[in-house]
């Protein structure tokens, strides 16, 4: 039995379930943030690319447009070049891009040709990577937030800018083989850079709701799986309890038997002697007693070993009820409790074995009366169900049941009653259960006890 104690309340449980959640979450949190990343990189490539391709398409057209051979900006050294009124117009094109705040135009070999700069005339800067990419034909535009120190083409930017759109235009030559220079161009859109943090800003939490959402949801999922966990370890803790318990019962059935006989033959021989009327009826009484014992015993046996068909039993469920009543007469009569039985109008026959129903409600009434100490009134019903079924309801007006008590009603060998042993109800549910019905118990509003069986009709 140690085997199955709660998993929900060992130690091992709560860090195989906390390690779950903690790497759950881990997981959720690094796909939001790579997903996340990767979508905002996506979207402010694509846009600023966008915008740099009609840069490039626009400053090569302009070369084209000017009539002249391009390759006069990489062979003219730059001190005569800006003094070339034809050139100078096309320098005076780029620096009238929308949003540039500074253009510098490069030769082939490195050496500004032409800056919005002056100072940077003539000059050539080692190391510079994006120059290198564009003289080989590629466009890679990205946003750079101001380090004045960080590269020697950004001193003297203008002190209001503090994030720009930095990207290296490639110039080709007419027979479009060639690449002969590079314009780069420093731009501040400010709707550009809005709408792109805007976008960046939406991706991020976007990515953060949706895996919140997944989080929420999987947390849900083990959660209710684990509910449904413990609902099924809990039933095979009943299970493992009720089968010792069958066991033992099947034992005592069957050692009951011999007893029973010996009892059956003792009041017939007492029935054929010469006895008051008044005595003869009551050992008639115990032989009727020692038979139903007997039938039930066989029943018991005979499902515990071949488990029949249920639908070749039936019940009848009003006669049951009375019988059953009448085996508690005396004890109703004792405690003052009066019986009100209601039926109800249709076939009163279920699918079950009598004498496996019989069990059930006698375990349900025997609750009931001694839960009555003072007397009251015990009320039996049956009626049909929803589903092609018949309930038999039995309700008492004892003090009813504390919380604590419905939690632990079910479970065997959980009795608040000095002498119970916890087993009846277990048993009764497990009874209800494989004859194919239920059986249900709840506080009433007012007062008592509602207990209700339901069994499937005979069709």
């Amino acid at each position: 039995m140690q085997t199955l104690l709660s998993l929900r309340d060992s130690p091992h449980y709560v860090k195989v379930l906390g390690i779950f959640v903690v790497a759950s979450f881990l997981a959720i949190f690094t796909t939001t943030v790579l997903l996340s990343q990767y979508l905002a990189s996506y979207m402010t490539t694509n846009m600023m690319m966008r915008d740099a391709v009609v840069s490039m398409e626009f400053l090569n057209s302009i070369v084209r447009v000017e009539e002249r051979d391009p390759r006069s900006f990489t062979m003219t050294p730059a001190s005569e070049l800006t003094d070339d009124p034809e050139t100078e117009e096309f320098f005076i094109h780029v620096s009238s891009l929308p949003d540039v705040f500074r253009a510098n135009v490069y030769a082939a070999n490195g050496e500004i040709l032409w800056s919005s700069d002056r100072e940077l005339i003539g000059q050539t800067f080692e190391g510079n990577e994006e120059l290198e990419t564009a003289l080989r034909g590629e466009l890679h535009p990205e946003i750079v937030v101001v380090d004045r120190g960080e590269k020697e083409e950004h001193v003297g930017l203008p002190d209001h800018v503090d994030e720009f759109i930095e990207f290296y235009i490639p110039i080709w030559a007419e027979s479009g083989d060639a690449i002969i220079g590079a314009v780069e161009v420093y731009k501040a859109p400010e709707s550009l850079l809005a709408t792109i943090h805007h976008v960046v800003t939406l991706a991020w939490v976007g990515a953060i709701l949706s895996g919140a959402v997944l989080f929420a949801a999987l947390l849900s999922v083990v959660y209710y799986a684990a509910r449904i966990l413990k609902r099924q370890e809990q039933r095979l803790i009943e299970t493992e309890r009720l089968a010792v318990v069958g066991e033992m019962a099947s034992a005592v059935a069957h050692g009951l038997r011999n007893p029973l006989a010996a009892i059956r033959s003792c009041a017939e021989l007492a029935a054929d002697d010469d006895i008051p009327r008044e005595t003869r009826e009551t050992v008639m009484e115990i032989t009727d007693q020692v038979d139903r014992l007997e039938a039930w015993i066989r029943s018991f046996l005979t499902r515990t070993r071949d488990k029949p068909e249920l639908a070749a039993d039936t019940a009848h469920v009003d006669m049951i009820i009375q019988d059953c009543i009448r085996g508690f007469s005396g004890q109703l009569a004792k405690r003052g409790i009066r019986v009100e039985v209601q039926q109800s109008a249709g076939s009163p026959v279920a699918a079950a074995a009598s004498s496996e129903v019989e069990q059930v409600l006698n375990t349900i009434l025997s609750n009931a009366i001694e839960a009555m100490k003072s007397g009251g009134l015990l009320t039996v019903r049956w009626h049909p169900a929803p589903g092609g079924r018949i309930a038999i309801e039995v309700e008492d007006t004892g003090p009813g049941l504390s919380t604590e008590q419905l939690e632990r009603l079910f479970v065997p060998f959980q009795s608040s009653k000095s002498s119970g042993l916890g087993v009846g109800l277990a048993l009764g549910r497990r009874i209800a259960e494989r004859l194919g019905g239920t059986l249900d118990l709840k506080n009433r509003p007012e007062s008592g006890v509602s207990v209700t069986l339901t069994l499937p009709a005979k069709a």
